[in-house]
């Protein structure tokens, strides 16, 4: 990752990579792929995340290479140097990567406070970019990110895998059918018991402090434990409301508003397990949407039913999904017997593949994927409201253009 970027400076430094990338079609991308048929790939931001995503990028070895390795920390890159083709490049600026001009598409797995210059960098270059979630630090970034994406022709795809899962499309279908009625209350969980961050940490080869910090807005000297833990703290993302929500509120969202944000939020939480942090580890948001009623609860003190849930409570059904695939009781549920023999289920896990894949058909085919920048905007927009609201201790409104807050 970069310091400051003078993106003026940038953008004139790529040349003709940035004016070429707006002329391109499915037929133009495929010469520009060339003989060796396989899309040559960078990673930037090898971490634990950007490894496993690149593991699954690798499942399709016959259509993609990594020809070009970036991070902050020396063990990071030599992590991704194994998942990548024999002789691929490495830098711990990421700017060498976009001007290599044999990469045609990006892995985005930075920090959060990363994803926006990174991305918006990318595709100036002229690069196709597959940006890991959530897609914004904030409400008023992820709309300057939409704007500049959209001035491009580059394919950009957000890494909200349940967009392309068999399981979560088949139950969309249902939604759409009516089998549950009218939706009064959707409730989104995530139980985990997690351990407290370590004190003492060390680390275990060349880190660039500097470079990690980037574009946060305070500075700190060298401090372990944020750059291991960087969920935990608020200068490098929006914590685990927007980690995880962003997940679980674009499913509420996609299946029951069109795939709008919700007007409002509240939310109250606290720290319970990482001391030292400075983001709840336990919290619920309430969210109003314009026909019914959203919770976001967390808690990484208790593994109570183990991970992440979402129950869409119907006039006439209510359907819950999971890691399992979901299930679909019917209206009413009477005593003892409970629950009621499901009208519906689905079983099967959310696995990452298949959305890896369609970004890769996108790349070929110039179509549009499944996940574009509108749908992560929006997704992550309500845990950015309730991230808000709690910091302000009170309700926090959506401005009608979805752009900002709105003064009240």
């Amino acid at each position: 990752m970069a310091e400051n970027i003078n993106r003026r400076r940038f953008i004139t430094e790529a040349g003709t990579g940035v004016a070429g990338a707006s002329l391109l079609t499915a037929k133009s991308y495929a010469r520009v792929i060339g003989a060796n048929e396989r899309i040559q790939m960078g990673i930037i931001g090898s971490g634990g995340r950007g490894r496993n995503v690149m593991g699954s990028f690798n499942k399709f070895a016959d259509q993609i290479e990594f020809i070009h390795v970036c991070d902050v920390y020396e063990p990071n890159i030599n992590a991704g140097l194994k998942l990548s083709r024999s002789g691929a490049k490495t830098t711990m600026d990421y700017r060498e990567l976009l001007n290599d001009k044999d990469v045609v598409a990006i892995l985005n797995a930075t920090p959060d406070h990363w994803h926006a210059g990174v991305l918006m960098d990318a595709v100036a270059a002229g690069k196709d970019a597959y940006s890991e979630k959530p897609f914004s630090y904030s409400i008023e970034q992820g709309a300057k990110m939409v704007k500049a994406v959209r001035a491009t022709k580059q394919i950009v795809q957000v890494g909200m895998q349940r967009r392309s899962s068999e399981a979560v499309r088949g139950a969309k279908k249902l939604v759409d059918d009516g089998v549950l009625g009218e939706v009064v209350m959707a409730r989104a969980q995530w139980f985990w018991n997690r351990k407290p961050m370590p004190k003492k940490l060390e680390l275990a080869g060349k880190l660039d402090w500097e470079r990690f910090q980037g574009p946060a807005k305070k500075r700190y000297p060298l401090d372990e434990r944020r750059f291991f833990h960087w969920r935990n703290f608020s200068d490098y993302n929006g914590g685990h409301l927007t980690d995880q929500g962003t997940h679980l509120m674009d499913v509420i969202q996609w299946f029951c508003n069109d795939g709008k944000p919700p007007r409002s939020a509240v939310c109250q939480g606290a720290i319970y397990v990482h001391k030292g942090a400075d983001v709840p580890d336990t919290f619920s948001a309430v969210y109003e949407y314009p026909t019914f009623l959203a919770t976001w609860t967390l808690c990484y003190g208790n593994s109570y039913e183990d991970s992440w849930k979402i129950h869409l409570q119907g006039k006439k059904a209510t359907m819950v999904i999971d890691d399992d695939g979901y299930r679909v009781y019917p209206e009413p549920w009477d005593r003892p017997n409970i629950p009621p023999k499901t009208i519906h289920e689905y079983k099967g896990g959310i696995p990452t593949d298949p959305h890896v894949k369609n970004f890769l058909d996108c790349v070929k085919s110039r179509q549009e994927p499944n996940a574009p920048v509108e749908v992560g905007h929006n997704a992550v927009t309500g845990p950015h409201l309730a991230n808000m609201a709690m910091r302000q201790q009170k309700r926090v409104v959506l401005s009608d253009d979805g752009t900002t807050t709105a003064k009240l």
